[in-house]
């Protein structure tokens, strides 16, 4: 049961029978990401992402969503670690590109931000996803207000009691009596050089997804081993596809939500967040996007501070043709073209294209 990897290709149950996981896989964060690009109406973006499955899988999932709407995707770039970002933003703002999805690990979206910073990039809308947008170091990096406005898609976070106490409680204490316990023991880390603090100051977005995936593992055992409040049979043996069986069944309340599983194994529950970066340089929620029963998306748009002069950005190739002209599309892109002025006894259809 796994709690981080959001790639596609594992809700494919003919290559991944046994795969289930609790974090929610990449076509619902991109279903996040495009809805609040029709939102604010934001059609001329650019997609980056890194070198790996993962953001192939976004980026693919992003141009297949955006085909026959108004959004257009610009411009699109794989980081490397021999990415020329200097090149990178100069041909984003030759195309006038003012909305950058990021989609990419975290240790490339933390190099592409702080060269945003160094290069002076600025007033840009940034798009965070999960692996970064709850990052705790980049909001407090020095310069960050001057590249624009970041905004984010993230899974929602969800407080574990007990928790924090667990690690203050964990990190004044061995469990592991001798060395030769060492070796077995899985609740003691070698972490001595943490403080519970810098523990805690971790991004949290995998703490939920975690403790549920520990749970219906737990929950499948108690099944298969048929246990009730006081015991369980230990006369029964059990075996992997058991517990898979049950697992697949899962259905249990935690915390306050519903655990359960689709026919993919994939959640079959949750939302995610819509995040700020505000001028105290931290993720402040501002909206929500819920799957299920039915999909509801919601952003308090006032609790924005956008940059430069603080009016919603607009993100366009070209103006909206004026009453009377028509649209006449230039080059490759069907968001840029020339208004060109109506025929007489002719009209303007309501796509404005003829």
């Amino acid at each position: 049961v796994n709690y981080g990897s959001a790639s596609s290709i594992f809700s494919e149950k003919g290559k991944f029978p046994t795969f289930l996981r609790t974090v929610h896989p990449n076509k619902d964060v991109i279903r996040v990401i495009f809805t609040i690009m029709q939102h604010f109406n934001w059609r001329w973006v650019a997609f980056l992402t890194s070198d790996d499955d993962y953001s192939k899988d976004g980026l693919e999932l992003f141009t297949n969503m955006i085909k026959d709407t108004e959004i257009c995707l610009a411009f699109t770039a794989e980081m490397t670690q021999n990415t020329n970002y200097l090149l990178m933003f100069k041909q984003i703002n030759a195309q006038k590109i003012p909305t950058i999805i990021v989609f990419a690990v975290k240790r490339y979206a933390e190099i592409l931000i702080q060269s945003a910073i160094r290069l002076n990039v600025t007033n840009k809308v940034w798009i965070a996803v999960d692996t970064w947008a709850l990052n705790k170091k980049l909001p407090k990096e020095k310069g960050i207000k001057n590249i624009g406005t970041v905004l984010g898609a993230t899974e929602l976070v969800v407080t574990i009691p007990g928790f924090n106490d667990f690690i203050y409680a964990s990190k004044k204490q061995k469990f592991c009596k001798n060395a030769e316990q060492e070796a077995f023991c899985n609740q003691d880390c070698n972490c001595s050089r943490l403080s519970p603090e810098a523990v805690l100051a971790e991004d949290p977005t995998y703490s939920f997804p975690i403790y549920s995936a520990t749970y219906a593992i737990a929950h499948s055992l108690h099944k298969v081993l048929q246990c009730d409040e006081a015991k369980c049979n230990r006369n029964i043996k059990v075996y992997p596809h058991m517990v898979l069986a049950e697992l697949k069944k899962s259905n249990f309340t935690l915390l306050n939500r519903n655990i359960r599983f689709d026919e993919n194994g994939d959640p079959d529950y949750g939302s995610y967040s819509i995040i700020f970066w505000n001028n105290s340089g931290k993720a402040q929620e501002i909206g929500f996007y819920k799957f299920h029963p039915t999909p509801h998306f919601f952003i308090n748009n006032t609790q924005i501070q956008w940059h430069g002069d603080g009016e919603e950005p607009i993100s366009r190739c070209s103006p909206e043709c004026d009453e009377g002209f028509a649209k006449r599309q230039d080059g490759i892109h069907k968001c840029c073209f020339n208004c060109e002025i109506c025929s007489n006894g002719t009209y303007v259809n309501a796509t404005g294209n003829s």
